[in-house]
């Protein structure tokens, strides 16, 4: 029941947010470098890999370049429109097909990076 209702309830958002994000992907696509999605590794059930989808609001190997991983205030590997993605979390939608695709849950924690499970 749960698997059913996070199929239907992301297929619905997707259908609903898609005058919203078909403009956010064509402004990626035309600015910055490029790039529409960022895909990161994240754990999920049973220890399983699977890339998370975001949309990209940084420098294509940003984490190679300047602090890392951590993003800091005011940090230049931010591209302008990704400063407005991410302060309105507009960034985050694309999990909506993790969501959908059965990588994620709708309720559920946040799958978390190798690095961070490896603690665990």
């Amino acid at each position: 029941m749960k698997r059913f209702l996070d199929v239907v309830l992301s297929f619905l958002a997707l259908m609903v947010l898609a005058p919203f994000l078909l403009p956010i992907i064509a402004i990626l696509r035309f600015t910055g470098e490029g790039e529409i999605f960022y895909i990161q590794e994240r754990v999920g059930l049973r220890g399983n890999s699977f890339g998370l989808y975001k949309f990209a609001s940084m420098l294509k190997n940003s984490p190679s370049i300047g602090a890392g991983e951590i993003t800091v205030r005011g940090d230049p590997r931010v591209l302008p429109f990704g400063k407005f993605l991410r302060k309105t979390k507009l960034n985050e939608l694309p999990q909506l097909w993790n969501i959908f695709i059965g990588d994620m849950s709708v309720v559920g924690p946040r799958p978390m990076v190798p690095k961070t499970f490896a603690h665990y």
